[in-house]
């Protein structure tokens, strides 16, 4: 998967100075002869002037280390937003460095209607001062009229978020997301098709709708459990057509995804206020939040559906079927402001950064991953090198450039190696031919597997064996991974279950159908408990036979 800082940004100056992202602007469609699918928001940059920045990012605290006097303004798409934080150094496109300023960190913040406030960038609180100083903070005075959230602090002082920084932090998983939601009206089926929550063990399993990639799905999650967190999602859209209606000039709103208690942590600066040093922290990127998802762990199911052109012969016109690969990634493409073809495929683009969300890293998430298709007997030839430029958004226009969706990424997933216990398993499975293979359980944690279901007898006591001993007097939760394997007669489902010899188990499945699967893992935990304990569990070679009972391999 190609990584988003590749990308040069043609929007942003290309001089060769240093230019700093000073605030986020207004929202609007500056050009609809070439952009007509996604609105843009109004970057308002400056340029870097002490050169000292590159040793020591405090200088730029100081608003004199930046021409902001001569402020330039671009447009980019909403889309770029999972690039693009307050702060941020540019040269030439590319970014340069995202200086920490004043890293802080706010504990136990209390989020809810008595704590949180809608105010402007320019607003003079009850007369008594600028809650941004123009002498402190001269570098949004060209946006007053920008909203952002007031969150109370103890001892009389205050956390100001910029709305545009909180729906990038909360929704900017990728770009296809940050889309929906200012293209109003918000639907759950632009979103989702079908979510179930298990109320015995927490797990919610949803189906993203097509065009919505795997990096969303906890934030989907989320809007499909609570009802804040949809709200929030669904005001990004409707404050902008509100704005709209009175001929002002349109800046989103924006309010947490959640109520209750969390720890946010941000980079930003200490502002003076009536005289008094350090009241307001105005934070120009959040790093992290601990506020608890509401589910126990997430499956998702999404699909590659990146079509081929529309020019493609098809295979059933086509007396031999072609495989084409991808087209060869040219090293000096821009990302552009305009609209993308729908005749080129799209194009994903990782932009790696650390868990954002604390919580997470404490839940399991995971999906199916094709290991193996049927044969189709094509032919695999080369496809053109692609010198192409490429655009967030949908798609609306003939032009050569193609669509790109960008997602956040914390962990390069393809290169988690098989889990010691799964090698020969994967190594025998792979060998299969005329089956369609599937692993059903790639998860955030280790690619492969997930923690096997804990299950308590009548009493309430849980099976010491569903645990596997890691060091001296520690033990942790044994993993499970499941696989699908399908061909035109049967659909089975295989599980192996961490163990020495690993401990698999196969089960006869409806044609095509998954929505069982979590009953199926508890069941194999049942089974895994159950097992006559002097004896060893079957082989997986064995498993293949039974699964094959043919010579498909």
């Amino acid at each position: 998967m190609a990584e988003a800082n590749e990308l040069m940004i043609a929007a942003l100056p290309t001089d060769g100075n240093a230019w700093r992202i000073d605030w986020f602007g207004e929202i609007a469609f500056p050009n609809r002869m070439i952009r007509r699918k996604q609105p843009s928001v109004l970057l308002h940059l400056s340029r870097v002037i002490d050169e000292r920045y590159r040793e020591d990012h405090s200088v730029l605290l100081n608003p004199e280390s930046t021409f902001v006097a001569k402020q330039r303004k671009v447009w980019v798409s909403v889309g770029t937003l999972p690039l693009l934080r307050i702060g941020d150094i540019w040269r030439d496109g590319l970014l340069e460095t995202t200086p920490d300023y004043q890293f802080e960190s706010f504990s136990d913040l209390d989020i809810g209607s008595e704590t949180v406030s809608l105010i402007k960038a320019g607003l003079n609180l009850e007369e008594n001062g600028f809650l941004l100083p123009r002498g402190e903070h001269p570098w949004h005075m060209q946006a007053t009229q920008s909203y952002c959230l007031m969150i109370a602090l103890p001892g009389e002082r205050r956390l100001i978020i910029p709305c545009l920084e909180l729906i990038r932090f909360y929704f900017g998983s990728s770009s296809n997301l940050l889309t929906k939601l200012f293209l109003p009206p918000l639907n759950r089926d632009v979103l989702y098709r079908k979510a179930h929550h298990s109320k015995i063990n927490g797990q919610l399993s949803i189906a993203l709708a097509e065009g919505i990639s795997g990096a969303s799905a906890a934030d989907i999650g989320r809007m499909h459990m609570d009802s804040t967190a949809w709200r929030s999602a669904v005001n990004v859209g409707t404050s902008l057509l509100k704005a709209s209606v009175s001929n002002q000039e349109i800046h989103p709103q924006a309010h947490f995804p959640f109520e209750g208690q969390t720890t946010l942590t941000a980079s930003g600066k200490w502002l003076s206020f009536s005289g008094e040093p350090h009241v307001t922290f105005l934070a120009y990127s959040l790093r992290s939040c601990s506020h608890p998802f509401p589910f126990r762990s997430l499956r998702y199911d999404v699909e590659d559906r990146r079509a081929a052109p529309a020019n493609t012969t098809s295979l059933t016109e086509a007396s031999t079927p072609r495989l084409v690969k991808p087209a060869r990634q040219s090293s000096d493409r821009q990302l552009v402001e305009e609209d993308a073809s729908g005749k080129l495929v799209r194009q994903v683009r990782s932009v790696w950064a650390a868990q954002r969300f604390t919580d997470l890293t404490k839940k399991t998430i995971w999906k199916k991953k094709i290991l193996a298709a049927q044969p189709s007997g094509a032919t695999l030839v080369a496809g053109p090198t692609s010198d192409t430029n490429v655009a967030v958004g949908d798609v609306g226009s003939d032009r050569r450039v193609r669509s790109v969706d960008l997602q956040i990424k914390t962990k390069d997933k393809s290169k988690f190696p098989v889990p010691d216990f799964l090698k020969e398993v994967v190594d025998d499975l792979k060998a299969l031919r005329e089956w369609k293979l599937e692993l059903l359980t790639e998860s955030s944690e280790d690619g492969w597997t997930i923690p096997i279901s804990i299950l308590a007898d009548e009493e309430g006591e849980i099976d010491f064996s569903l645990f596997i001993a890691v060091g001296e007097n520690q033990l942790r939760e044994r993993r499970v991974s499941a696989f699908s394997a399908i061909n035109n007669r049967v659909n089975i489902t295989i599980v192996v279950t961490e163990s020495a010899p690993p401990y698999t188990k196969l089960y006869l499945m409806e044609p095509e159908c998954e929505s069982n699967l979590p009953d199926t893992l508890q069941r194999a935990t049942s089974d895994f408990i159950s097992r006559d304990r002097d004896a060893k569990s079957e082989a997986i070679n064995i498993a293949i036979r039974r699964l094959t009972d043919e010579d498909d391999i």
